[in-house]
């Protein structure tokens, strides 16, 4: 009787794993593979967003550290706005063949580091994508889809929702100082009504392009077919600050941010100046790119080739603490806060290494205590409300028809620049 009950308990476990839903994020699960990069052509700051009426598409670009070149295929999966896969069947979002293989490959040239930089378009020409919403790009090994190598995120909208948003300093007088508020006000668009909006619709906004920061927002009230998101505790958002910066665009000459360069074990060092406690300073407006990087060799005429890799350095003068730890975050490494950005103390300092491709950087230090999952930028950043921040706001609307979620529309909106 006993080891039947086991069976039924060890049953269930293995059913509910089973049943378990995958949320998709931006991931790399390859060592090799590095400076994973997803926008329009010709823009590289742009974000991940294309228009399912236009049959937009986007570039996607990865190296991987190794001479030899490796057969590449992806497909695209499609989601629901929490990121869990959708009901729909394959032939009923893609037309054409669901499986494409990466075409365009090119050797590094000149570089310490040897790499193989590879480029695709994505959706290939042998696909077409027939509904809007989240779209996750799996990218495999030649014939084994379960040899994933990286899963990147992507939107596909429609014209369908009319937004508008404001973006202020809280309205609340206690987080006035400290937090930015995103009112955001939505209308249908080309014949869209919405029926029954507090349950059908959502509406999330994202700062910088940080999806691990978005916030849900909560519907405030509908008149006509306007609805009101705003002036609720869910559209806060701490300010921060303005994001730190190095250029190394050159492995030669130092920068305002760099220390020196050095060459050990037969690769290249950067070593960063030491942080500045920036929570501890008034505000001073830095020009930056909210969080995101861009590939460039100075002395190169191909970026994506020529670029090197080196071993960035950062020090944090903080005293240890054994509540919690700090990040080194940015879009560089898509703001995961694991073992290889947080920074380890030692000498009376905290310290981190990340291999980078030549470029230019931003990025935050955040700090998260132990036992919880927010990332907060008090500690070494500070929040002020005055900080420059981009806001993506997606509008998505659940078709019970075909059981999925729409994306009806984006916008993007910049404070303070």
């Amino acid at each position: 009787m006993k080891k039947f009950i086991l069976f039924i308990l060890l049953l269930g476990v293995v059913t509910c794993g089973l049943n378990a839903q995958f949320v998709y994020e931006n991931r790399v699960y390859s060592p090799l593979i590095k400076t994973v990069m997803l926008h329009k052509n010709g823009d590289v700051l742009s974000q991940p967003v294309i228009s399912l009426q236009k049959n937009g598409t986007l570039l996607l670009e990865f190296d991987e550290l190794r001479e030899d070149t490796r057969r590449y295929e992806y497909t695209l999966i499609h989601c629901n706005s929490d990121w869990m896969q959708s009901k729909l069947d394959r032939d009923l979002y893609v037309e054409g063949f669901d499986v494409q293989p990466i075409e365009n490959y090119e050797n590094s040239f000149n570089t310490v580091q040897r790499y193989v930089h590879y480029s695709q378009t994505v959706p290939s020409g042998d696909m077409r994508l027939l509904k809007s919403g989240n779209y996750i790009i799996k990218v495999f090994t030649e014939g084994n889809p379960d040899n994933v190598v990286f899963t990147r995120r992507m939107y596909v909208a429609e014209d369908c929702a009319e937004t508008e948003l404001e973006i202020k300093p809280s309205s609340d007088a206690s987080l006035m100082k400290t937090h930015q508020e995103v009112n955001v006000r939505v209308s249908g668009k080309n014949g869209m009504f919405f029926s029954n909006p507090e349950q059908f619709m959502k509406v999330i906004a994202v700062q910088n392009g940080n999806e691990y920061s978005s916030h849900q927002l909560k519907m405030r009230g509908m008149s006509g077919n306007k609805i009101d998101y705003s002036f609720d505790q869910s559209n806060q958002f701490f300010a921060g600050n303005d994001f730190r910066f190095f250029d190394m665009t050159s492995l030669r000459l130092k920068t305002q941010y760099i220390a020196k360069f050095d060459f050990q074990n037969g690769q290249n060092q950067v070593y960063l100046l030491k942080e500045r406690i920036k929570s501890r300073l008034p505000y001073s407006y830095d020009k930056d790119l909210n969080g995101k990087f861009y590939i460039r060799n100075e002395y190169g005429s191909n970026p994506s080739t020529e670029s090197d890799y080196a071993w960035v350095h950062f020090f944090l003068p903080m005293p240890q603490t054994l509540e919690g730890a700090y990040y080194v975050l940015g879009d560089m490494n898509n703001w995961r806060a694991d073992a290889n950005s947080k920074m380890n103390f030692a000498d009376g300092q905290y310290h981190v290494s990340l291999y980078l491709k030549q470029g230019y950087y931003n990025y935050q230090i955040l700090f998260r205590y132990n036992n919880d999952t927010q990332l907060l930028t008090a500690p070494a950043e500070g929040n002020f409300s005055e900080t420059n921040n981009v806001y993506t706001v997606y509008v998505y609307y659940h078709d019970f028809s075909d059981d999925y979620d729409r994306l009806l529309g984006t916008l993007t909106v910049e404070y303070n620049r």
